[in-house]
C-alpha cells in the first residue's frame, strides 16, 4: 500500500526506473494506481471509471498479450503456435504477474481500500500490473509498452529461475531449447490425510521422467521438474565440463 507521503513525483521516478518509461501525464500514472476499493462506498459508477483503474486493466490485459507474443517471437524463433502460446499462458496468469509486480516495489505505490485483506489477493496485484501496461501504453505508445513488459516479464522468459514455479519454468524453457516441445506432467494423490495429502507427480520429456512428492498437485509437479532438470540437463553439464 502506498505510504502516506508518497509523491507524484516519486511514483513517476519508481516506475521510470523500473519499467523504462516516465509519464509525461501524471493522472493517468495515479489513476492506474488506484483501485476501486479506494474510491470509497459513495462512489457512483461515473466516479469509479473516471478515478479507478478497472479500464486501464481491461486495455492493460490485452496490451500485455501481444507485446509477449512479440517477445516470445524473438526470443524462440524456431518454436510453433502451439508450444509458444503455453508459453504465454504461463507468463500471463495471475500468479507469474502477481509475483512480477511484487518484485518490483511498484505496489508500495498502488491504493486500495481499507477492507482490502492483507496480503492483497494474487488477483488485484495482477490487475495492478496489467493497469500500469494500460497507462503506460495510453502515456507513451507501443514501444514505451513493449519496453516494459519485456522490463516486468523478459526475466522470466530469460531467467525460469526467477519466476514464479522456478522449478517448472526452468524445465519448460530448457524443454523448448533443446526439444521444442513442453514437458508431459501426471499427478495422482498417493497418500496422507484430508487436511494433509501427499501427491505424487512424473514429469517426462523425451523419454526422460522423474518423479516428486508434495502436498498439493503443483508442488509434487513442481519437485517432479526439479527431479527431471537433473536428469536432462547432466549430459549439457558433462560436455561442458570438458
Amino acid at each position: 500500500m502506498a505510504e502516506p507521503g508518497t509523491t507524484s513525483i516519486e511514483r513517476i521516478d519508481a516506475v521510470a526506473a523500473v519499467l523504462g518509461h516516465r509519464f509525461a501525464d501524471p493522472a493517468l500514472l495515479v489513476q492506474a494506481c488506484m483501485h476501486t476499493s479506494r474510491c470509497g462506498a459513495q462512489a457512483t459508477p461515473a466516479d469509479k471509471r473516471r478515478d479507478a483503474n478497472e479500464r486501464m486493466e481491461f486495455l492493460g490485459d490485452a496490451l500485455l498479450g501481444a507485446a509477449l507474443c512479440l517477445l516470445l517471437f524473438r526470443r524462440f524463433p524456431d518454436l510453433d503456435e502451439g508450444p509458444l502460446s503455453r508459453l504465454k499462458s504461463t507468463l500471463v496468469s495471475r500468479a507469474t504477474l502477481a509475483r512480477a509486480i511484487e518484485t518490483t516495489g511498484l505496489l508500495s505505490y498502488c491504493l486500495v481500500g481499507q477492507q482490502m485483506s492483507q496480503p492483497w489477493p494474487d488477483s488485484v496485484k495482477a490487475n495492478f500490473a496489467e493497469s500500469l501496461l494500460g497507462a503506460i501504453h495510453l502515456d507513451g505508445g507501443w514501444p514505451a509498452l513493449v519496453i516494459a513488459v519485456e522490463r516486468l516479464l523478459g526475466s522470466r522468459v530469460e531467467d525460469p529461475a526467477a519466476g514464479d514455479e522456478d522449478a517448472r519454468m526452468r524445465l519448460q524453457v530448457w524443454c523448448l531449447e533443446h526439444h521444442k516441445q513442453l514437458p508431459i506432467y501426471s499427478s495422482e494423490r498417493s497418500g496422507g490425510t484430508d487436511h494433509e495429502p501427499v501427491f505424487r507427480a512424473v514429469a517426462a520429456i523425451a523419454g526422460q521422467q522423474a518423479s516428486g512428492e508434495g502436498s498439493s498437485r503443483r508442488r509434487a509437479e513442481a519437485a517432479a521438474a526439479t527431479a527431471l532438470m537433473v536428469v536432462v540437463a547432466a549430459p549439457d553439464a558433462d560436455q561442458s565440463a570438458q
